[in-house]
């Protein structure tokens, strides 16, 4: 601007800054907030709240801080933008204590706490496991103002479930139905995942049975039409370009088979165009996307038939955030063995996302700033290392490598092993980096792998498959959809040497990939929770005998979780 003889102004300046901070680029936010004073322009609210957002979405909790602090030196007042703001920053940052403070602070400025600062303090709560302190919060809200809206709820009910506190979790949803607000899908499933942690599955189904009525009472006449006219003849057709299949469909679910190097958006929208032309329809038939598969990822991909907020879309939503869907994955690692055939095993680290390249992308790390994950596996089977790494199979990049692990074939060295993987959450690139995590990166992952020093550089491709998944349609019967292993995966095994064992094990590989397993395999380890509900109101039913001690439970869960089919 000074180039062509236009001086900036304030607004100028803001502008710029609101700029960078929706760009992530909160360096540059900085360097134009301090260059302001240089040009004789005062900073004013708007322009600190914009810094202060632009550290706060990159997670610069200690600059968000620093600004606020340095906004009174200034001359300038920080009003509530400013405050939320910075509690957004400490909220991401995991610094709840802090977050608290500057609530707090805004009471002693006499500045009124809008719906923002008291979601962004509730959230913080959560973060912290402080969720007594998080109903107060709401409980505030309720008596003197604002208004809470879903947000509100939803943050009140993610720190229950992180605290596992069921009771005050389900008398949330009921408070919520008082006051007209009707829980979404997320909400109702974070509820049963509570309930499902203290007393079994059976209580958390049937809290969302009941949540079900209510939603398709609720369900205009449009909705209830479109989530039941599928034909019968629908399934094992493909889209006229061929991107998906469609394995089986059920009252207001459809699942479908998504190829490789396929998003799943690209994969939803050609089966809406496909349905649509099916049905003779002038537009898109609504599908929601409840569960994702990674762009590298093939296999078995549930759809909601219905929008956003159909009695399809919260019911199948409630059954993945209550952890109530079975899953089941196929993957190939590498590195030091994970033992015998049929040995199990869990990762449970916390998965955090990372933003790149101003939120443009991400990566995934593991670390105690992130959310909860859990992760079981068992060796399906155990393969030795190809004589070399370029196995008479397509590469990634084309080029020849050294074979650098001919010599360490052996029990002591690295080996292939065939994982039966089931994800209790799902967070992204869970299976990838739980794995990678514990030094067994998949097969063919360029960005979690071993890469150059893969076993198998000529892998054509993520060796990740989505086996079967397992959950109950819009008339409550179970749903169950199961894709066998693409050929150019099968082709990978079929180049391999097992490593030689004995026992009754040995075969299992080969009848899982069947898909002729039997569901018994799965339950030798469950181990019967009793139920008490009866104090949870109208949505559950009681059931007999009392809940073991919250530490009781957890070690219960945790000893089960494998045997529970996840």
């Amino acid at each position: 601007m000074p180039d062509r003889q236009i001086i900036p102004d304030e607004v100028s300046y803001n502008s710029a800054i609101s700029a960078c901070e929706k760009g992530g680029q909160w360096q540059l936010a900085l360097q134009l907030l301090k260059n302001m004073p240089d040009e004789r322009v005062i900073p004013s609210e708007i322009t600190y709240s914009a810094a202060i957002s632009a550290c706060e979405k990159e997670g610069q909790w200690e600059l968000a801080l620093s600004l606020l602090s340095s906004m009174p030196g200034m001359g300038v007042i920080p009003n509530e933008i400013s405050y939320s703001a910075a509690i957004s920053a400490c909220e991401k940052g995991s610094q709840w204590q802090l977050a608290l403070s500057l609530f707090s602070k805004m009471s002693e400025m006499k500045i009124p706490h809008s719906v923002i600062s008291c979601n962004a303090a509730m959230s913080a709560c959560e973060k912290g496991t402080q969720w007594e302190r998080a109903l107060a919060l709401l409980s505030s809200m309720q008596e003197v103002g604002p208004t809470p809206n879903h947000i509100s709820y939803s943050a009140a009910i993610s720190a229950c479930e992180k605290a596992a506190a069921w009771e005050p979790a389900v008398a949330l949803l009921h408070d919520m139905l008082t006051h007209q607000l009707m829980p979404t899908g997320l909400q109702a499933g974070s509820v049963a995942s509570s309930v499902r942690l203290a007393s079994g599955k059976e209580p958390a189904w049937k809290l969302l049975d009941g949540l079900l009525v209510l939603w398709l009472e609720h369900e205009p006449p449009e909705g209830k039409l479109q989530s039941s006219w599928l034909d019968d003849d629908l399934c094992d057709s493909g889209t006229s370009e061929g991107v998906v299949r469609v394995l089986c469909h059920g009252p207001g679910v459809i699942g479908i088979f998504k190829p490789a190097g396929v998003t799943t958006e690209v994969a939803m929208h050609e089966l809406t165009q496909h349905l649509a032309h099916q049905k003779h329809v002038p537009k898109p038939v609504d599908l929601h996307v409840v569960s994702r598969l990674d762009h590298p990822t093939s296999g078995v991909l549930p759809l909601a038939l219905g929008a956003v907020g159909s009695a399809a879309a919260n019911w199948l939503e409630a059954q993945f955030a209550g952890r109530l869907v079975r899953k089941e994955y196929v993957c190939l690692c590498e590195g030091p063995s994970l033992g015998l055939t049929g040995c199990q095993g869990n990762v449970s680290t916390s998965l955090h996302t990372v933003e790149l390249d101003g939120g443009r992308a991400s990566r995934i790390e593991v670390s105690p700033l992130g959310r909860q994950a859990f992760t079981g596996y068992e060796v399906l089977a155990r393969y030795r290392p190809p004589p070399s790494p370029n196995l008479l199979l397509p590469s990634h990049d084309g080029e020849p490598g050294a074979n650098g692990h001919g010599d360490k074939q052996g029990p002591e060295g690295p080996e292939l092993m065939l994982l039966r993987v089931r994800p209790l959450t799902g967070r992204t690139h869970q299976i990838r980096v739980h794995l990678a995590s514990i030094g067994r990166p998949l097969l063919g992952d360029l960005t979690y792998g071993a890469k150059e020093a893969s076993l198998l550089r000529s892998c054509p491709r993520l060796f990740l498959h989505a086996r079967r998944i397992e959950l109950r349609d819009l008339a409550g019967k179970p749903f169950v959809t199961e894709s066998e292993l693409p050929h150019e995966l099968e082709e990978v095994l079929a180049q391999l040497q097992r490593v030689a064992e004995t026992g009754p094990e040995e075969n299992v590989a080969m009848t899982i990939l069947a898909g002729t397993d039997s569901p018994d395999r799965d339950q030798r380890s469950i181990v019967a929770i009793p139920t008490r509900l009866s104090t949870a109101g109208p949505l559950l039913a009681s059931g007999d005998g009392s809940p073991e001690s919250p530490d009781e439970l957890d070690a219960v869960i945790t000893h089960a979780r494998i045997g529970e089919g996840y």
